[in-house]
């Protein structure tokens, strides 16, 4: 099993507002490390009556949420397999 969990505020954009008055979201925030840069997206659709007085809406209550964490730098090279892996469990390799 793997477990993440991410806590903090996005700011997002409304790209369209759909026949029912949902609100399809879009927002990016990136953040600079010592080892590289990190960037977290999100997309999905809200309800235009769970945006509360402060402007925010909670992460449970947005529809077909994708959230994608990545980023670039030493960290993130590190994740990515190396040339011999990726040449074992690559098309050349005939086993």
């Amino acid at each position: 099993d793997q477990s993440n969990s991410l806590v903090g505020n996005i700011s997002v954009n409304v790209l369209q507002v759909l026949n029912n008055g949902n609100l399809v979201i879009r927002g990016e925030k990136w953040l600079t490390l010592n080892t590289g840069k990190e960037y977290i997206r999100l997309t999905g659709v809200i309800r235009s009556q769970d945006v509360d007085v402060n402007n925010t809406v909670e992460s449970t209550k947005i529809a077909n949420a994708r959230i994608e964490y990545s980023g670039t730098g030493a960290h993130h090279n590190g994740q990515s397999p190396g040339w011999l892996s990726r040449f074992f469990n690559g098309p050349l390799w005939p086993f």
